[in-house]
């Protein structure tokens, strides 16, 4: 009898454990749905654009294709980026000068990485318009 209460003590004491263990390796949330179900490993798979749900940016979807199994994988189009370079990432310099004939200036920005496996262009240039303080 003594045994047998051993053995249920025992037992009522390491399965809290266990679950908690297995609560804590569990990642849950939008990291799960990033990530392809599939055994592929990211080189083997091709990744599509991200499309936000709404608006121009924000929460959004893409497609991951691997081994002729496609998927809708969660993704995020940040707000203040441009659109065709938003899964390359670029460093830029300091923004030029108010060009006066088309009240923009610009700045261009070499590749630091592709993520996604995205296609990018080696460098790219960007421009915005002159602010209003520039113009007098």
């Amino acid at each position: 009898m003594k045994s047998l209460l051993a053995v249920l003590l025992l037992l009522a004491l390491t399965l809290p454990s266990e679950a908690n263990r297995r609560a804590k390796n569990h990642k849950g949330g939008k990291q799960e749905k990033s990530r392809l179900s599939s055994e592929c490993s990211t080189t083997e798979t091709q990744f599509g654009k991200c499309v936000p749900k709404d608006r121009g940016c924000g929460d959004g979807l893409r497609d991951a294709s691997c081994r002729d199994v496609t998927e809708k994988i969660y993704c995020k189009v940040p707000c203040n980026w441009k659109k065709d370079i938003g899964d390359c990432k670029y460093k830029f310099g300091p923004w030029g000068s108010c060009e006066a004939d088309t009240d923009t200036k610009s700045r261009s920005g070499t590749l630091k990485r592709a993520l996604f496996n995205a296609e990018c262009q080696p460098t790219v240039r960007v421009s915005k318009p002159c602010s209003p303080i520039h113009k007098k």
